[in-house]
């Protein structure tokens, strides 16, 4: 059994493959450790897999696995999971964001005791305000409703252990949030801080649309206090509504006046329409992870695969 998997999702990404290879050797060849690559390729439509392949065929620790179509980067981190038989595995971003330097020290905790050891962003200044805007307020908003709070400004770069690389094969959900999944496998767990450095080429493959369900998945998938809140909130309209309704019937018993409101009923109509619209859509959220899940289609389907001893 080798030491350390490095494990690599990536979609189209010729551009970054050969700079990161450059990047990382150097650093695993001081480590003292047995190490592979894996890279999983998550149906890249340019010259990918072919850089791969080529690339595997002088490197005997380049090992690649090709998915039939692509089935997002959460997927193909799971099944890069799966594939490892490794002692650690380490996940990273090619474009080199997630820098080699700090593997050494991931290492280090590892030896110490660790489980698992979490890259922790310093700060946020490779993102653009409107994106670190966002991701405060994502944390915010998931670690209020999660069972288990993920730690802030953390990504998939960490290292693994064998401990936690089990518990996560055992995991067949059909909407992952990795983050999250990591999270709830538990054991003892360092971390360590870093400067994200901007994207070393291409660019980004995640649009705002994309974050936005991604964001959700993490917050749904993270608890079902979303629906109890609804409920809470639903009781409290309910009694505001008898209140207000007893007080208008006390006024015209008491003072004979009616009380016009056409406009104001109109307000309160579209007001509770909406909110009813609201809770319908959260509680659409959990029923259609349901229908996902109870299909118990395969979370990613594998094309081909090289992977060496």
């Amino acid at each position: 059994m080798k030491d350390l998997t490095i494990l690599v999702p990536l979609f189209n990404e010729e551009e970054s493959i050969d700079l990161f290879l450059n990047a990382t050797g150097p650093v695993l060849e001081g480590l003292n450790l047995s190490y592979k690559y894996l890279f999983v390729d998550d149906g890249s439509t340019d010259g990918t897999l072919k850089i791969l392949k080529a690339r595997a065929k002088d490197n005997p620790a380049i090992n690649y696995i090709s998915l039939s179509r692509n089935f997002g980067k959460e997927a193909a981190l799971l099944c890069g999971i799966k594939k490892s038989d490794t002692k650690a595995i380490i996940p990273m971003d090619i474009d080199l964001q997630d820098p080699p330097d700090l593997i050494p020290a991931f290492v280090e905790k590892w030896k110490e005791g660790y489980n698992m050891v979490l890259g922790v962003r310093k700060n946020r200044d490779s993102d653009s305000p409107a994106k670190k805007f966002l991701s405060t307020w994502f944390y915010k908003v998931h670690n209020f409703f999660a069972r288990r709070p993920i730690p802030e400004n953390t990504g998939d770069f960490r290292l693994l252990d064998q401990n936690v690389a089990q518990a996560i094969k055992q995991i067949n959900e059909s909407t992952l949030f990795m983050k999250g999944l990591f999270n709830w496998a538990g054991f003892k767990t360092a971390s360590v801080g870093y400067v994200r450095p901007n994207r070393a080429a291409g660019g980004t493959k995640w649009s705002y649309w994309k974050l936005w369900n991604f964001a959700l998945d993490g917050i749904f998938n993270a608890s079902t206090i979303p629906l109890r809140l609804w409920t809470y909130f639903g009781a409290l309209t309910a009694g505001l509504s008898f209140l207000y309704a007893a007080f208008i019937i006390l006024k015209v018993l008491i003072f004979g006046k009616d009380i016009p409101g056409y406009a104001s009923l109109a307000v309160l109509i579209l007001f509770f329409g909406g909110v009813q619209l609201m809770s319908i859509g959260i509680l659409g959220e959990y029923v259609g992870r349901i229908f996902s899940e109870v299909k118990h289609r395969p979370t990613y389907i594998i094309k081909e695969e090289k992977l060496n001893d």
